[in-house]
């Protein structure tokens, strides 16, 4: 219950623009590793495999400890829905004007038809219902990203897992600070 107010809280604080925070120059590898450490203890009991490979060695301007949130809401997501002894796969790759991180799983996947529903607060897809948990996770991953001019997209089939793509703009967009 705590965990819920907390984050039903953030994401109002967020929405409103209550929360508001700057982005440096950090490094990509650092927050993702930041994320991936935050679930390796549940994947761990799991006995899930979480591969990073490819991601860029680059500095971007995006705030740590939020897009970390961001990436390991993803990640948990993707430890919760899937079954023991399976893997998640992280890479990413520099665009023209973004950072591409994937976030591969070996979970149920998402129907087609909720593609454009997973990120609305309280969401859950049809065919995790009976799973634990609340629909704030993506929801308040996107609030995260689009804060710092990002966005996240997915992939998935039925039966073959998802992929969701965090984009987070490269530094040749200013850093930036808000003032709240």
């Amino acid at each position: 219950m705590k965990w819920l107010i907390g984050n039903l809280t953030k994401i109002a604080r967020l929405e409103t623009g209550a929360i508001v925070f700057d982005t440096e120059e950090n490094s990509l590898v650092k927050t993702v590793k930041r994320a991936v450490d935050a679930v390796y203890g549940q994947a761990v009991k799991k006995e899930i495999t979480i591969s990073c490979h490819d991601i860029p060695d680059i500095r971007i301007c995006h705030n740590v400890k939020w897009t970390a949130e961001a990436l390991e809401n993803i990640l948990e997501n993707a430890v919760k829905y899937q079954t023991e002894h399976t893997s998640i796969e992280i890479w990413g790759e520099v665009l023209e004007l973004y950072v591409r991180i994937y976030i591969k799983d070996q979970g149920p996947g998402i129907a087609k038809e909720d593609f454009h529903k997973i990120f609305r607060r309280f969401y859950r897809g049809s065919n995790v219902r009976e799973e634990p948990g609340s629909g704030l996770g993506l929801y308040l991953s996107q609030l995260i990203l689009n804060q710092q001019r990002g966005y996240i997209l997915v992939q998935s089939e039925l039966g073959e897992g998802s992929c969701f793509m965090v984009y987070l703009p490269l530094q040749g967009l200013n850093c930036y600070s808000k003032e709240a």
